[in-house]
């Protein structure tokens, strides 16, 4: 009597731990996915020419930067393997920088071009997502 009393405790125990468990992943957002073509200027209300314009110039954005986070991995891959050579792995984080560098103007650029099709409200709008996408990337706050 007494091991069917524990059994059923224990499944019990399982099953509420289990249903928390799946509430818990179906409540969590990701931080972000990658992003959905079109979705940028349906945020921004973007319509007629300037809406073309816009996408056409956010794909150009997302391929080269694509190219340039590859580049980063690879110079990364470079350095983390002069780990334990002695070797002088200068020129190599210089790379490095000034491929960063790059990085932030082509996306300062881009949006700076992008508001140039904004109307004012549009542009505030676009001040908003860049500074979400800014609190984003600094990940959740720490206690």
């Amino acid at each position: 009597m007494r091991c069917t009393k524990l059994y059923k405790f224990i499944i019990a125990a399982l099953v509420i731990i289990n249903v928390g468990i799946l509430t818990f992943f179906l409540t969590r957002k990701p931080p972000h996915g990658p992003p959905v073509p079109g979705q940028f200027v349906n945020k921004l209300e973007l319509e007629g020419d300037k809406r073309e314009l816009v996408i056409k110039l956010e794909k150009a954005h997302h391929k080269e930067k694509r190219e340039l986070m590859k580049k980063d991995r690879a110079l990364h891959e470079i350095l983390f393997s002069k780990i334990g050579t002695n070797e002088d792995v200068s020129n190599i984080q210089e790379e490095i920088e000034e491929n960063h560098a790059e990085m932030e103007k082509m996306t300062y650029d881009f949006f700076n071009e992008v508001s140039t099709y904004c109307s004012t409200g549009q542009k505030e709008q676009l001040k908003k997502m860049i500074h979400h996408a800014f609190r984003q990337m600094k990940g959740p706050k720490r206690r």
